[in-house]
């Protein structure tokens, strides 16, 4: 046996022996940290808003009851994901003009990436053009919105048993001009207020999470903008403080009905920049200047602080002097396939981070343990044994082909399928939002809607699929959805 055959096996075992010890430590952890160590109770000063209270390791209710984040986010509604929408910039092409990819079935599985700000100026520019009106435009707008979410989506949501909707939102949701002299829209919370409303009747708390930033946070999709100038930008930074502390104030005074249905504001979705490895002190400064933003006007709500990708990525909060506050996390194991098992990411994950485990509530608000059940109900419950709050990425999303439906409670899997013989500009594709009418933009934008049947716990869905069966699992008799019939 030669010296690189004996080094090669010598490391797997290497490899090997580390990852056995890692997942021991990391059982080990989930054993002694269980939410067990967390009072299910405490007495609590009552305050006006009633408002959920972080205290130590765990949140509270007005009436000093543990509340256990179980919830899932609702992308794609106040700011769009290419991946997420049926709304494009048209395929992917290669440079012989093929698509770039398309499966055995003759389904076309890549776009264009398309991030809000692009998908806001290519319609802005159709009016401009006068392909239609600025009232069409709103009229669509609108569209969208209230077909995407229905009171049948909150009931569904609480059906399954889950208690939480991190709701993510764009800066421009609530303002208005240039991003150097942005004012407060007119309509600022009209869509925030329906989507509380609607939460409060189905008893479902809502974190309020601003997943887009003025100049951009990171320069990723998710964020709406290919720019990352948030962070070093004293106009942009100002803004933010200011909104938040808008934001902060209207639930006080203008709408204090709403106000104990926001379980928490979340300052920042993954604050760093993408040519960084993690949140560090550049995000935790400004952080601290929205955080103080919101205090100004509201002392009670808990505020959300995420770090990302490390156990590292947050400050002791005593360091700044934060209260009332929950640390937020997102775990994506994204090379699950590709040889590092979920055993081995999430048992590093777990122990590295119950390390660094400061005395504040953690969440883990994004995550996903694609289509293996089995993983997602071991990992639930370990989040469970933690005492870790979780919100599941995502409610409702589009499927072209390739991805699976652990992405979602309810998946619209586009028809898209064509034989191979087909011409490639006879191809079905997403919605192009260049060169589609305004009757078949809204025509598409009106078939979002989940439909509710009438009947108790029966829908008609999408598509169920690997995160419905899993949901169905964990929840047992308190899973009181029924897909009756699918309508995509």
């Amino acid at each position: 046996m030669n010296r690189f055959l004996i080094g090669v096996i010598a490391f797997i075992l290497v490899l090997a022996i580390i990852a056995g010890a890692i997942a021991i430590l990391g059982n080990q952890y989930a054993s002694n940290q269980n939410s067990g160590n967390v009072p299910s109770h405490v007495e609590l000063e009552p305050n006006a808003l009633g408002t959920v209270t972080a205290v130590g390791r765990g949140l509270y209710d007005e009436k000093g009851d543990l509340f256990e984040i179980k919830g899932i986010n609702f992308g794609n509604l106040f700011i769009a994901e290419g991946w997420m929408t049926v709304n494009s910039i048209g395929a992917a092409y290669n440079d012989d003009g093929s698509f770039k990819s398309v499966n055995n079935q003759g389904i076309v599985e890549e776009y264009e990436e398309i991030y809000q700000e692009e998908m806001d100026a290519i319609l802005a520019e159709r009016v401009a053009n006068g392909d239609f009106t600025e009232e069409q435009l709103n009229e669509l707008l609108d569209t969208f919105f209230y077909s995407y979410c229905t009171e049948a989506d909150f009931k569904l949501i609480s059906d399954t048993g889950l208690n939480t909707i991190r709701l993510p939102m764009y800066y421009r949701n609530f303002m208005e001009g240039p991003d150097e002299a942005l004012t407060m829209r007119e309509d600022a919370f009209e869509k925030l207020d329906f989507f509380l409303e609607l939460a409060k009747k189905y008893n479902l708390k809502v974190i309020v999470d601003m997943h887009g930033v003025v100049g951009g946070q990171s320069g990723y999709e998710h964020c709406g903008t290919k720019d990352m100038d948030f962070w070093d930008t004293e106009i942009y930074i100002q803004q933010m403080c200011d909104l938040w502390r808008n934001i902060a104030s209207y639930y006080v005074n203008e709408r204090p009905d709403l106000a104990s249905t926001i379980i928490a504001y979340d300052l920042v979705n993954e604050p760093v920049k993408r040519t960084e490895l993690s949140t560090g002190k550049l995000q935790w400064d400004v952080m601290d200047r929205l955080y103080d933003a919101i205090r100004e006007v509201d002392p009670h709500h808990v505020i959300s602080i995420e770090g990302v990708w490390y156990p590292t990525s947050l400050p002791d909060p005593a360091d700044y002097d934060w209260e009332n506050v929950l640390y937020q996390y997102h775990f994506y194991n994204w090379n699950h396939d590709k040889g590092v098992s979920n055993e081995m990411f999430y048992s590093l994950m777990f122990a590295a981070y119950t390390q660094s485990n400061y005395n504040v509530p953690k969440l883990i608000g994004e995550f996903n343990f694609f289509g293996k059940e089995e993983e997602w109900g071991k990992y639930l419950v370990q989040y469970d044994e933690l005492g870790w709050g979780w919100t599941i990425w995502s409610y409702k999303i589009v499927s072209v082909g390739w991805w699976d439906s652990s992405w979602g409670i309810v998946v619209n899997k586009l028809d898209l399928q064509n034989d191979k013989n087909t011409p490639i500009e006879d191809y079905k594709l997403k919605l192009d939002l260049r060169t589609a009418s305004y009757e078949e933009i809204k025509a598409v934008w009106v078939a979002e809607s989940t439909q509710y049947d009438g009947q108790e716990g029966a829908y008609k869905l999408y598509r169920d699929g690997v995160l419905y069966n899993v949901l169905k699992d964990y929840f047992g008799e308190d899973f009181k959805v029924d897909i009756k019939e699918v309508v995509r």
